[in-house]
C-alpha cells in the first residue's frame, strides 16, 4: 500500500487546473486561426477561378457572336453604339 501511495501524484490545485486549461484555450485559439487563414486562402482561390470561368464564358459568348473584345470595349465606352448594336441584331 505503502508503495502504491509512493507513485500518486498530488491533486492539482483549482488555479493548476484553470492555467492548463488556459494554455489550451490559447492553443486552440491559434489552431482556429490557422484554419481561418488557410480557409480564407481558399476562398480568394475559388473566387479567382470564378471569375476565370465567367471570363472564358464571356469570350465564348463573343466568339459565337464573331464579337472581338475591341468592338466590346468600344460599345462599353460608348463608341459606335448604333454600328454595334446593329451588327449584333443581324
Amino acid at each position: 500500500m505503502e508503495q502504491l501511495e509512493k507513485h500518486r501524484r498530488p491533486r492539482k490545485t483549482k488555479r493548476e487546473k484553470m492555467e492548463e486549461e488556459f494554455v489550451k484555450i490559447g492553443e486552440t485559439i491559434e489552431q482556429y486561426k490557422v484554419d481561418l487563414a488557410a480557409l480564407e486562402e481558399r476562398r480568394q482561390a475559388i473566387k479567382d477561378e470564378i471569375e476565370q470561368e465567367e471570363f472564358r464564358e464571356m469570350t465564348k459568348f463573343l466568339k459565337e457572336r464573331n464579337f472581338s473584345m475591341d468592338r466590346l470595349r468600344e460599345l462599353l465606352e460608348g463608341k459606335e453604339t448604333r454600328k454595334i448594336c446593329e451588327e449584333v441584331v443581324q
